[in-house]
């Protein structure tokens, strides 16, 4: 057994304690850097994944959400109405400021959507808004559910936005989505 002192002497000054492999520890701390080193990007690729698909749920909550609102409200206003100052109808108009108001009362911008304007109007009952950012609301008043029992009235809300990857849709932008929709429909009260 050698003394503490040759040791010191055989490892340029420094004392070591040797591994169960022989080997001394120092070299095993190395190792450990290289390791983190390859691993590092993977968990940060992990982490932007997280984020940027977390993102994008987020957004199509807010968008189910904000469908919802103005078909509710499509639903529960009369679809001819003398109180509107437009030629597309009340409840419509009222169901395009809910989807509005709801989606930039959430961070998303949604001002281009203009309730009294719509891009397209199929009397009496139907409109379509399309903004140049990609925006899409589509409100139909002549939707039907089917059931056993017959045919229901309904109202359709179909909402469609453009997908802001931040991260990994960059590197992912031919497979991944530019846009999401969705669509609420809801039975007619009035």
């Amino acid at each position: 057994m050698k003394s503490a002192a040759e040791m010191n002497r055989m490892n340029g000054g420094r004392w070591r304690p040797k591994l169960a492999s022989g080997r001394a520890a120092g070299s095993a701390a190395g190792v450990e850097l290289v390791e983190f080193a390859l691993v590092l990007p993977l968990l940060l690729l992990l982490i932007a994944g997280v984020w940027d698909f977390g993102s994008a749920f987020l957004l199509k909550d807010k968008m189910t959400n904000a469908a919802r609102e103005g078909a509710r409200i499509a639903v529960s206003t009369p679809l001819n109405s003398a109180d509107c100052s437009s030629s597309t109808p009340c409840s419509i108009v009222a169901a395009a400021n809910a989807v509005r108001q709801y989606m930039s009362g959430a961070g998303n911008d949604a001002g281009c959507i203009v309730p009294e304007q719509p891009a397209s109007f199929a009397a009496p009952d139907r409109a379509n808004y399309l903004c140049e950012s990609g925006i899409a609301l589509e409100i139909d008043r002549g939707a039907v559910i089917e059931t056993e029992t017959g045919s229901i009235p309904a109202t359709r809300v179909t909402l469609t936005f453009p997908v802001r990857w931040m991260l990994i849709g960059r590197l992912l932008s031919s497979v991944l989505p530019q846009t999401i929709s969705t669509t609420v429909t809801m039975q007619n009260l009035t």
